[in-house]
């Protein structure tokens, strides 16, 4: 997926042939196997663990005015936010993903959903947010797109407030057969790779994993005027992956610095 275009595409698909497994893909939970109830707990678990590192900051509130969940998908993640904030915005790229968040929070009167299709986030001021988040959604797009968005994500977000986000930096082990065994598929004739990954997999459609190094992300996030706070090493993209947790903050300028 080299253009966002074929991003947009990739999850649209995605949305409508399995839509709670392409949003969290455990082998178990693959083809319409997600009871909503269990979706739903499982953002619960990963906000909780996310708030154990923030409030290890000196300073962190304990509740925020409001947070950007970059990626939300159907609200996995917004929901359990929305206890911990006066309101929450979602975001994503897909269109039918909005719908059926909506549907979901209809009794949530401080989460609210926006569809953005395109490559910013010029849907929103800066400094719109006391918290900006991203949970494995980045990992999905090429790093020239999450470069993009990061540099988004230091200017929606509020002086003082925070940016934290989960990446991959490399995968652990060598993926010569799994990129052979795709090689092969994608080469097949009259439509037979997309029936293929439909049998094999639940869906015939492909998001690719993306890695960058620790060192890059860092390096790019300083550079947008983020000061780094902590990194934690993260397991969320599969045990076979090496990732990390990034919080950062953005600096309260002095009033009388002019630069």
């Amino acid at each position: 997926m080299n253009s966002f275009t074929d991003l947009k595409d990739c999850w649209e698909r995605l949305s409508k042939e399995d839509l709670l497994w392409a949003i969290l893909s455990r082998e178990e939970k693959k083809a319409g196997k997600w009871e909503i109830a269990d979706f739903l707990s499982t953002g619960r678990e990963d906000i909780n663990y996310y708030l154990q590192i923030l409030r290890t900051v000196e300073g962190m509130p304990k509740h925020f005015n409001g947070i950007l969940d970059f990626g939300c998908g159907v609200g996995r993640l917004s929901l359990a936010w929305s206890s911990y904030a006066k309101y929450v915005t979602g975001v994503d790229i897909s269109e039918f993903m909005i719908i059926q968040a909506r549907e979901l929070s209809s009794g949530f009167p401080n989460v609210k959903y926006v569809c953005n299709p395109r490559p910013d986030l010029s849907e929103f001021d800066s400094s719109s947010f006391e918290l900006v988040f991203s949970h494995i959604c980045l990992q999905h797009m090429p790093w020239s797109m999450t470069r993009g968005y990061l540099q988004e994500f230091a200017r929606v977000c509020q002086p003082g407030g925070y940016v934290v986000f989960q990446l991959p930096s490399r995968p652990l082990h060598i993926q010569t057969i799994a990129r052979m065994r795709r090689w092969i598929v994608d080469r097949l004739p009259f439509g037979l790779s997309r029936t293929y990954r439909k049998w094999r997999r639940g869906t015939s459609t492909i998001f690719d994993m993306y890695f960058t190094p620790v060192q890059e992300v860092i390096k790019v996030c300083l550079s947008f005027g983020l000061k780094d706070i902590i990194l934690k090493y993260d397991e969320s993209a599969g045990p076979q992956t090496e990732g990390f947790i990034y919080l950062f903050q953005k600096p309260i300028r002095d009033r009388f610095d002019a630069t």
